[in-house]
């Protein structure tokens, strides 16, 4: 055997084991925390009524979290993540306050915006606000359709839940490097918003961040959900057809 066929083997080989290695790939299994807390009042969004503020989008502004239940973080600077259908660009608000007994407390921080079409992220750390272990926060996306009439607003909300570190779960990510497997540290240990953040850290984790959302969504989808959280199921289930059609 000469010299080129050699060579022509040996990278044919680390072809297929490379192909193999990808396609065997295990993806996150978000698990939701053990007990976790529920919303005594509905969340989500009042944009069922229309799909975008001109209507003729294919899903609607959601926000990417679960609702069937708070979804947690470990980070005092948590990044929020939500989807906004309309290619033509408005202003946004987004506002974040205390989560009270009856829902919305006490109001933190108001920032305004312009919206992009398709997911859309906020992290506190450039906004230099810190959110306290133990407490839960509220947080809302208004995206403003016409400024002298708010009624047409479309509105998207959600809590978040900063929890103590779990014993092991710095080790565990100690243990690699890979933003993936971090990622996925994070999902099984229920830390949604913390999951979610790093895979949309950069474009090539597509697939990952959008097998977090196909979990999400079937989770939400469950039959014992109330209607508007089996909506929001609908809703993300929409998203990941829309993205998966951008390149």
């Amino acid at each position: 055997m000469n010299t080129k066929s050699c060579v022509q083997k040996l990278f044919i080989g680390y072809i297929l084991t490379l192909f193999l290695l990808v396609s065997t790939t295990t993806f996150a299994a978000y698990k939701p925390p053990t007990n976790p807390s529920r919303p005594k009042s509905p969340t989500g969004s009042n944009s069922t009524r229309t799909n975008g503020c001109i209507g003729t989008a294919q899903t609607t502004l959601t926000a990417l979290t679960p609702l069937s239940h708070f979804g947690q973080t470990v980070s005092s600077q948590p990044t929020f993540v939500w989807f906004v259908p309309d290619t033509e660009p408005h202003e946004m608000e987004f506002s974040l306050h205390e989560y009270g007994v009856s829902g919305k407390g006490k109001l933190i921080k108001k920032i305004q915006l312009q919206s992009s079409s398709g997911i859309m992220k906020l992290s506190l750390s450039k906004e230099k606000i810190s959110l306290s272990t133990g407490q839960k926060y509220l947080w809302q996306i208004a995206l403003l359709c016409n400024k002298n009439n708010p009624s047409e607003d479309l509105l998207a909300k959600a809590v978040v839940e900063v929890v103590p570190k779990p014993p092991r779960l710095a080790d565990a990510l100690s243990r690699t490097k890979e933003i993936v497997k971090q990622a996925d540290i994070y999902a099984e240990a229920g830390l949604w918003y913390d999951a979610l953040s790093l895979a949309l850290q950069e474009p090539q984790y597509k697939a990952f961040s959008l097998n977090l959302l196909t979990q999400l969504s079937n989770l939400e989808a469950e039959p014992n959900n109330t209607k508007d959280v089996q909506q929001h199921a609908s809703q993300i289930k929409q998203i990941i057809a829309v993205e998966r059609q951008r390149r």
